[in-house]
């Protein structure tokens, strides 16, 4: 029976998080393709600058973004590995003092 100082970590959510961040990072790093497919669009004069001027600025905070997304997904796969690793080492040695009685 669980108390509640007892630690239930949901691997299965962290798993679902992890392959969600990576579609994140690599939609985030797609974006860079597009935007100079939808040059031609912009026209010519002041909208074509402005769009400019807005991509560059969103280039910059999407790189902030992917950073973020990056280190965020270091820490979820940190988190899968060092739980399933603690509990594989709990799961042997409640094996071994099974044996032992």
């Amino acid at each position: 029976m669980a108390s509640d100082s007892d630690l239930i970590v949901n691997v299965d959510l962290l798993v679902n998080s992890e392959s969600r961040l990576k579609g994140i990072k690599k939609e985030l790093e797609n974006l860079d393709n597009r935007k100079d497919d939808m040059r031609p669009y912009w026209g010519s004069g002041k909208i074509a600058d402005t769009m400019g001027d807005f991509v560059d600025n969103w280039d910059k905070y999407r790189e902030k973004m992917l950073e973020g997304v990056e280190n965020v997904g270091k820490l979820v796969t940190s988190t899968i590995d060092g739980f399933t690793g603690i509990d594989s080492d709990l799961a042997k040695e409640l094996r071994k003092a099974g044996r032992k009685r």
